[in-house]
């Protein structure tokens, strides 16, 4: 008997959770049939060096007489912000025979108070009106951020935690950090926002670096669902749910292999530019590219940002209201729309923040087109084959400026 698929928090080795019980699991394997669990041990260390030793430092369950292997809670000392956690477990059959030890798994705790976030919310200057003519699409430009930043001494350990009131996508020396689409994910943003965790040690270098992202409205600023079609939300647009303008906050944390730390936050020094490729950007609607306006290096150390603004706090954007509709009744026939008492603010206002829980958006499998058909001169319906969710991948070849519309559809005809 042996034991594999270490999980905690239902996740495989995961970074940044911020439940201070996490629960731990695990799945028995066998080469013989009827093969059970009487009973299980689980080590939990701060180190590597301390578990390679059986020394359980932050929680030894000592030897429990159960047959459970989901969920289990940590039960040992108190865990606090940014602290690494290595574990392994191992279990006894119904004969009283041993396991050996599970290979080792790990998780990493977030910043689990307010106090520990030092970065702070920014955005651009934006003095636009509030988008309020239902019969035009409103499609601002994503935004790109960069901070430019140097290090002088050996790094043991990058971590990197971030979030925006929109969708973000975050790089460091031009490499993309993770493969998750849409983060940091839908949350009622009245309410609270995710923040995900990266491990990024890697992507650092000794000497000059650049951290950046792109940053676009998603669903705290863009369209929502049916929005549109049925005259809700801000001024009947569709758009602006929670505000007006999104913004991103971005934290990360460099531990020297000497011992020091050094934190580099987004603040008013990071530059920020709306005049990049993506001039359109919404879920729901679309995105225009432009590729003439590629930035090539954009997010790495030595990229010319000259030309680009400053950032500005979120909440330097004043606070402006707009009127917001939603259902009278959602059920049938009496589906008209009711103006709210008051106008709705669509101010900044910081969220309270919670660990990302669940898988991110991410691909999964690429699907081949299985029919090309052309309907008139320059127009082709492509056939995948299934109906799902995804984004082309097209390779094109014409003039600058020349312009290439894709449209997606559920059925083929």
């Amino acid at each position: 008997m042996r034991l594999e698929h270490l999980r905690c928090e239902y996740l495989e080795n995961p970074v940044g959770i911020d439940s201070k019980k996490p629960r731990l699991s695990w799945r028995i394997e066998a080469s013989q049939r009827g093969q059970a669990q009487s009973a299980y041990r689980i080590l939990v260390a701060s180190s590597l060096d301390r578990l390679a030793q059986d020394h359980g430092d932050l929680w030894d369950s000592g030897k429990v007489n159960s047959p459970q292997s989901l969920h289990i809670a940590y039960a040992g000392q108190e865990l606090k912000s940014a602290m690494q956690c290595f574990w392994k477990v191992q279990a006894w059959n119904q004969a009283g025979v041993p396991t050996a030890w599970s290979e080792v798994a790990s998780w990493s705790m977030g910043l689990l108070n307010d106090s520990d976030w030092v970065a702070d919310y920014i955005s651009f200057r934006d003095e636009s009106e509030i988008h309020a003519d239902p019969n035009s699409l409103h499609l601002p430009a994503a935004r790109q951020y960069r901070k430019a930043f140097a290090t002088s001494k050996p790094i043991a350990r990058a971590t990197v935690y971030s979030t925006a009131l929109g969708i973000y996508e975050l790089h460091i020396n031009g490499n993309r950090v993770g493969d998750a689409y849409f983060a940091p994910g839908w949350t009622d943003y009245h309410q609270r926002a995710y923040y995900n965790t990266f491990d990024v040690t890697s992507l650092l270098s000794s000497g000059d670096n650049a951290i950046g992202a792109w940053v676009a409205d998603g669903w705290y600023s863009g369209y929502v669902g049916f929005g549109l079609l049925t005259g809700m939300g801000t001024e009947k647009t569709g758009r602006a749910i929670y505000g007006k303008t999104p913004s991103v906050m971005i934290q990360l944390e460099i531990e020297y292999a000497d011992g020091t730390r050094e934190t580099i936050g987004t603040d008013t020094t990071w530059k920020v530019t709306g005049d990049g490729p993506i001039q359109e950007a919404d879920l729901l609607m679309g995105e225009a590219y432009d590729a003439r306006k590629e930035m090539i290096d954009w997010a790495k150390p030595d990229f010319d940002d000259r030309n680009w603004q400053s950032a500005v706090l979120a909440k330097e954007n004043g606070e402006p209201s707009a009127s917001f509709y939603q259902f009278r009744n959602p059920e049938p026939p009496n589906q008209d729309v009711k103006l709210l008492g008051e106008p709705r603010n669509l101010g900044f206002r910081r969220p309270k923040l919670e660990a990302f829980p669940g898988v991110p958006v991410r691909i999964t499998e690429e699907v081949k087109a299985k029919r090309i058909t052309p309907r008139e001169p320059g127009t082709y319906v492509i056939d995948l084959g299934q109906n799902f969710a995804g984004n082309i991948r097209l390779k094109v070849n014409g003039p600058a400026g020349h312009q290439v519309k894709i449209r997606y559809g559920e059925m083929l005809h």
